[in-house]
């Protein structure tokens, strides 16, 4: 359960790195604060991604995190920074979590 929590840590602070990246473009006033920001939380995402990994596969995890970050900085966008949703933006986020789903379905949890 711990590795699901480090998991959820790391989609988090990889969209917060993320949405750093936009901030720190749109608002020029601390450049470089910005990017020490977004290397904190891409850092941190990592680190935590490392912990999920030893008990959730490696594929399992990884499309976790990229999907759940995708899906995450599409809505983060459309809400914060009004970009366009189309319908084939949420057809592609129904397909990354079907995929998820089919990946979540097929793979087992290790014990250690």
């Amino acid at each position: 359960m711990l590795q699901w929590c480090a998991l959820f840590l790391a989609v988090i602070t990889e969209v917060i790195g993320t949405t750093l990246i936009k901030i720190n473009i749109v608002d020029q006033n601390e450049p470089i604060l910005g990017y020490v920001l977004w290397l904190a939380m891409m850092a941190l995402s990592y680190f935590f991604l490392s912990k999920a990994i030893v008990k959730i596969s490696l594929s399992l995890s990884y499309a976790v995190w990229e999907g759940a970050g995708l899906i995450a900085i599409t809505f983060i966008g459309f809400f914060l920074f009004h970009e366009h949703l189309p319908i084939t933006k949420i057809i592609g986020i129904s397909t990354i979590v079907a995929g998820i789903l089919l990946l979540k379905n097929g793979s087992t949890e290790r014990s250690r």
